[in-house]
């Protein structure tokens, strides 16, 4: 099937062996097997850089890394390449990670093809005309666990 893509390229940061690229001038990593976007950044930054609220304190989530308890906010515009989100949820943990301040989780580009092509040292999005560039991006709480919802669409997970 033939569709008109809207896309974007942003140039990953140099000296990285993991997908970086930059945010707002923060290091951002690109994290596909994460689930929820985390924020590394003080609850005084998170209203400062990004006129963010909090919607939920104490909330814990698991992953890889083992578990991290903290607080969701949320940022009402985020912008990624020409994606806006409006609003966009995200995690911050109680003891904040330093060396990518952000992290991006697959689920914030649900709906698009993404691709790393490091001959090019490009991060590349795109996505058909039937999704919107302008998104929402929430969190939302299932029986203990913390699951993205994109534009209405909640992407749950199975572990079988």
């Amino acid at each position: 099937m033939e569709y008109n893509k809207d896309s974007f390229e942003i140039c990953l940061a140099k000296g990285y062996l993991r997908p970086i690229i930059e945010l707002y001038e923060i290091p951002t990593l690109i994290d596909t097997g994460a689930v929820i976007p985390v924020f590394s950044f003080t609850e005084s930054d998170m209203k400062d850089i990004f006129n963010a609220t909090l919607i939920k304190n104490d909330v814990e989530i698991t992953g890889f890394g083992g578990n991290d308890k903290g607080s969701v906010y949320s940022i009402p515009d985020f912008s990624i390449g020409s994606i806006t989100f409006s609003p966009f949820e995200v995690f911050v943990p109680e003891i904040l990670r330093i060396k990518y301040p952000i992290l991006l989780s697959a689920p914030v580009f649900y709906g698009t093809v993404y691709e790393f092509d490091t001959q090019s040292s490009l991060f590349k999005v795109s996505w058909g005309d039937d999704y919107p560039k302008n998104r929402s991006f929430k969190i939302t709480k299932l029986k203990g666990e913390l699951y993205p919802q994109v534009n209405g669409v909640l992407l749950q997970i199975s572990d079988k």
